[in-house]
């Protein structure tokens, strides 16, 4: 696309360098400039793009936009560019405000050409959405999904790196959709990206709220203003979109009355319009009556614990908005075996389970141990930590529901990021101990030892629970990110156990 063209939707101060240049690719990472791309300079909290003018200008980029003020002081900086490289300024009040449209620009506005479904709150967006999905291509829909774990865009699967992508991946994400010809959307949409506009402009056609609880304290600073944020997606929703919303949680009420939207309920309780009941519940799956307004259907899911019939109904719920039938609904909701790191059971027989989910907030970690006790014929052991430069608030109340929800818990890592990881733990355990937990936890900072810890103290009947990361493969420390899957490291631990000549045994 040529660049002039891209610069007609947008508010320019100036453009020093011609024009009648080919745009190949738009990027704000320099990275991921290759040649013929424009370079978007975004001055963000902790890095500055500005910086990476010069490196874009080595691996490619023919143009770059940069804000006002580093123009007006940098001014022989860029002339110097301009003469050299032959590179292209774009001067711009913010570039931040404009990834947006940018994007919109460069992929020729993909969300005109699909139906998006948005889920909102601060647990279940990722199992809802897998269910919701299910249930779409169940009735024959083509669904493409963006979320937490990955996005997935016909029969491919891309990693993600925030559970909603910025402006420009998302859009780049959407015209891949289109050109795959995908007809709806489910998307995950944090506060993150409701707040920093990540989102603002889409059309969608419903959300989901699925609950709110305490988290991303540090960047939101109150749980009112994380409310609000929250809010303003319904707030966004037009007359004609259905919000699907959660009867049960206390703050529903504030998303019913801020939006335009069409209300859906669902929830466990008796006036919600879609809602569960005749619940049986075990270690191998969730039983359960959908009862809605047309009708009831009884169903088996794959998926254990009570949040999880929550993130069910949440999904049956857009799906009966969409006019499917209950049958239809049924078969995609127990089509889903599993969802990655979410209550995920590793396989084999030990005499004892093993779980890995991504519980890391206060409430999800209280659905979390609540169910496990639940199941659990013996002990629960809980390994978790917390992570760095995160809402400190919760980890004192996430050490008080350990201490008592389980039998004995491993305080350990997270993802300590640049605090120190004796600072963290201390403060969860504070909280352990208010609430009896004297004898009843161990420190192991290692996140591999504390694991491996859990495992070999288990006996039959326990359940091993290993909260915080679920599906991540990584580990995140002051100076540098290393590879790391509670999975991997949780099935090594069992084989090192168990595995006697090839073969598993207890002993």
């Amino acid at each position: 696309m040529q660049l002039k063209k891209i610069l007609q939707i947008l508010p320019i101060i100036n453009v020093q360098g011609s024009s009648d240049l080919e745009i190949k690719s738009i990027t704000h990472d320099s990275r991921e400039v290759t040649a013929g791309s424009l370079f978007i300079a975004v001055k963000g909290v902790k890095t500055d793009g500005h910086t990476y003018i010069s490196d874009a200008a080595c691996r490619g980029a023919v143009a770059v936009m940069v804000n006002e003020d580093f123009y007006l002081s940098k001014s022989d900086y860029v002339e110097n560019f301009i003469q050299e490289a032959g590179l292209t300024f774009v001067v711009v009040k913010d570039s931040r405000p404009l990834l947006f449209p940018l994007g919109k620009a460069f992929y020729q506005d993909p969300a005109s050409h699909l139906k998006l479904i948005g889920v909102v709150g601060t647990n279940g967006k990722t199992t809802s959405t897998f269910l919701l999905k299910s249930i779409m291509e169940t009735a024959g829909m083509k669904t493409g999904l963006i979320g937490t774990i990955h996005s997935v865009i016909g029969e491919k699967v891309l990693s993600s790196t925030n559970t909603t992508p910025g402006p420009l991946e998302l859009q780049a994400l959407l015209a891949q959709m289109v050109e795959e010809k995908t007809e709806y959307t489910v998307m995950e949409v944090s506060s993150h990206a409701i707040d920093q506009g990540r989102t603002t402009g889409l059309n969608f056609i419903g959300g989901i709220f699925t609950n709110i609880t305490q988290d991303h304290l540090d960047y939101h600073h109150t749980f009112a203003e994380y409310l609000q944020v929250k809010t303003s997606f319904f707030q966004n929703l037009s007359k004609e979109a259905k919000a699907i919303i959660n009867l049960d949680d206390p703050h529903s009420a504030n998303i019913a009355s801020a939006t335009k939207a069409r209300i859906l309920t669902y929830g466990l309780s008796a006036q919600a319009e879609i809602r569960a009941e005749n619940i049986e519940k075990n270690m191998d799956n969730t039983c359960f009556t959908l009862v809605t307004p047309d009708g009831a259907i009884d169903l088996r899911l794959n998926l254990i614990g009570e949040f999880n019939i929550y993130n069910a109904l949440s999904a049956a719920g857009f799906g009966y908005y969409l006019g499917l039938d209950l049958q239809l609904i049924k078969h995609g909701l127990e089509k889903m075996n599993f969802v990655p790191g979410r209550f995920q059971s590793l396989p084999g027989d030990y005499g004892f389970k093993v779980i890995i989910d991504y519980a890391h907030t206060p409430d999800g970690l209280v659905n979390l141990l609540r169910t496990a006790r639940e199941l659990t014929k013996n002990r629960l052991i809980t390994v978790f930590g917390c992570g760095g430069e995160r809402d400190r608030g919760k980890r004192g109340l996430m050490g008080k529901i350990s201490a008592q929800f389980s039998h004995f818990t491993l305080i350990t890592n997270d993802n300590p990021r640049s605090e120190d990881p004796c600072s963290i733990v201390k403060e969860i355990e504070k909280g352990f101990l208010e609430n009896g937990g004297v004898d009843k936890y161990k420190i192991i900072l290692d996140r591999k030892d504390a694991i491996k810890e859990a495992v070999s103290m288990a006996t039959p009947g326990d359940m091993v629970v290993i909260a915080g990361k679920g599906h991540e493969d990584y580990q995140v420390f002051a100076d540098r990110t290393v590879h790391f899957d509670d999975r991997e490291v949780a099935s090594t631990a069992l084989k090192e156990r168990f595995e006697c000549n090839g073969q598993l045994h207890y002993r």
